[in-house]
């Protein structure tokens, strides 16, 4: 009971730290694709989510923007990677392999939002925006490819989020191999 209990608050922390670092990442992501089309935050985001003093620097309501938009990935992401957890055997191991796997998921979401940038540029080379229907783009943007690698970026990063839950499923299932291996037996082992 014990080691179920000991389990569980190492799942608490890591689905609230998950939340955490869901936000940072958005607002760390957004200074990415602010400087590829300021115009993406100041004809789209900030209107979408309300940012609109001019008082306030752009960038710092870009960090806003995107932690706004991101905060929440991570308690879908949080539980569903989290639970993963539980398969280690001990709690020390579990907290060892969560926090292994934020850096997994960070990988994959930044990764495909890299992945959706260079997809971005390589599909705008010409623009018909008759195939960007489905995308919110605003009257007068003066940059537009710029606008929509942007919008690839942003939309690669999510999908990322989703890609990263199985991937942190199979990284828990190896972890948990090499620690039966003896390959990860350190101190602290309960």
């Amino acid at each position: 009971m014990r080691t179920l209990l000991a389990k569980a608050a190492a799942f608490a922390m890591f689905v609230g730290a998950a939340l955490v670092i869901a936000g940072v990442y958005g607002s760390l992501h957004d200074q990415i694709s602010y400087t590829v089309s300021p115009e993406y935050f100041t004809r789209f985001k900030f209107y979408q989510f309300g940012l609109l003093d001019n008082s306030i620097p752009e960038r710092v309501r870009a960090a806003e923007v995107g932690f706004l938009a991101a905060w929440w990935m991570g308690l879908p992401i949080g539980l569903l990677t989290g639970v993963a957890g539980f398969i280690q055997r001990t709690p020390a191991l579990m907290r060892r392999a969560l926090l292994w796997s934020l850096l997994v998921i960070l990988s994959v979401a930044f990764a495909s939002a890299m992945l959706g940038l260079l997809c971005g540029v390589l599909r705008t080379r010409s623009i018909d925006l008759a195939g960007y229907r489905g995308w919110y783009i605003p009257d007068h943007v003066v940059h537009i490819r710029r606008y929509l690698c942007a919008g690839y970026m942003h939309n690669a990063s999510y999908l990322g989020g989703i890609l990263a839950i199985p991937i942190t499923w199979g990284f828990h299932f190896m972890f948990r191999a090499r620690s039966q291996s003896g390959g990860f037996r350190q101190y602290g082992e309960n």
